[in-house]
């Protein structure tokens, strides 16, 4: 059984659960074994009827923010070096 949270995260995602679920907790809803799961999933929107998710459609997924990976401690030491060369007039 899969069941999802009704109300949705600050992103637009629904908590989720599969498994073996004796009760269905407040504010969650059964989600059919035969409803189609968009790509989107858990960015989706919902229809509840009775703790039962009667409609589920694609939601938007945010994009993921690009973050630049850290330097290497080699770059980094690099960088200072070229630095200090800089400042001091050096050429490597």
């Amino acid at each position: 059984m899969r069941i999802i949270e009704i109300k949705t995260l600050s992103n637009g995602a629904h908590r989720n659960q599969k498994g073996s679920i004796r009760a269905v907790p407040d504010g969650w809803a059964i989600v059919p074994n035969d409803m189609t799961i968009p790509d989107t999933f858990p960015f989706v929107d919902i229809e509840v009827e009775n703790g039962i998710v009667t409609s589920m459609t694609a939601g938007i997924v945010p994009e993921r923010e690009e973050t630049e990976p850290e330097p290497t401690e080699l770059e980094q030491l690099r960088a200072d070096l070229d630095y200090i060369a800089a400042m001091t007039g050096v050429e490597l």
